[in-house]
């Protein structure tokens, strides 16, 4: 991944993945908030290149991180919610 991304086309597989993950786990609402290990538990999303692509969205503001007492929490935000949808109805469609 090169430079900046700022279109939701321009995610890659592992993030696209991620946000479909973190999607599922919430239900598709935006106040959800869930604990990391809940929605990256996949095999897929395990090692250093969803690490990266993890805190790529956060970065680019598709997720939001929350600190809590007992540690991170972490919910969709409006980008977020909107590629999830997008997301979704490509799964649909298959």
């Amino acid at each position: 991944m090169k430079g900046a991304q700022n279109q939701p086309n321009d995610l890659d597989r592992i993030q696209k993945l991620i946000l479909y993950s973190l999607c599922r786990a919430t239900g598709g609402g935006k106040k959800a908030h869930v604990p990391k290990p809940y929605f990256m538990g996949r095999p897929e999303l395990q090692g250093h290149r969803a690490d990266k692509a993890f805190r790529e969205l956060v970065a680019l503001n598709y997720i939001i991180r929350h600190q809590t007492a007992g540690g991170e929490t972490f919910e969709l935000d409006a980008r977020g919610l909107e590629m999830c949808r997008k997301l979704r109805e490509q799964m649909k469609a298959l």
